[in-house]
């Protein structure tokens, strides 16, 4: 159940949440993190504005959206088929992030152009407390933090 004090702080903001996922090849090519405050993960967006990063390549989405958005997924698969996505395609990925959006957690994805972008987005978004920060790669996951 979305907090209507959180939802009214968010619509206050400047950075409107996504409703949908990016298109392919999401979520791989992406550093993924969580944010417990909203006003964190609002800052953390412009941070990597102002860093010069593409509006387009930032993907924000409130605790709400992401759940909305992911859970049709779950609904229209086997549980056979959710186990095999879990392991050879996602890593695990729907899980994590969804289990944090669920506790109202907020999540923001950013594409990186190159790999040596990496250090750069870690680095702008851990002053706002960003958690469980990950970059997922063609086959490979990275944690971002200790």
């Amino acid at each position: 159940m979305i907090d209507v004090k959180t939802q009214n702080k968010y619509e206050q903001l400047s950075v409107p949440s996504q409703r949908t996922f990016p298109a392919a090849p999401f979520p791989r090519k992406y550093v993924h993190s969580v944010f417990d405050d909203l006003q964190d993960a609002v800052q953390a967006v412009q941070a990597l504005q102002t860093a010069g990063y593409y509006a387009g390549d930032i993907h924000f989405m409130a605790s709400w959206d992401f759940v909305a958005a992911i859970e049709p997924r779950y609904q229209q698969h086997s549980r056979l088929i959710q186990t095999l996505m879990h392991f050879l395609i996602d890593y695990g990925f729907d899980d994590v992030y969804l289990r944090e959006a669920r506790r109202g957690r907020h999540i923001l994805s950013v594409r990186l152009a190159r790999y040596e972008q990496l250090e750069q987005v870690r680095d702008l978004l851990a002053p706002h407390h960003a958690h469980h920060m990950k970059h997922v790669d063609t086959w490979t996951v990275t944690n971002l933090l200790p």
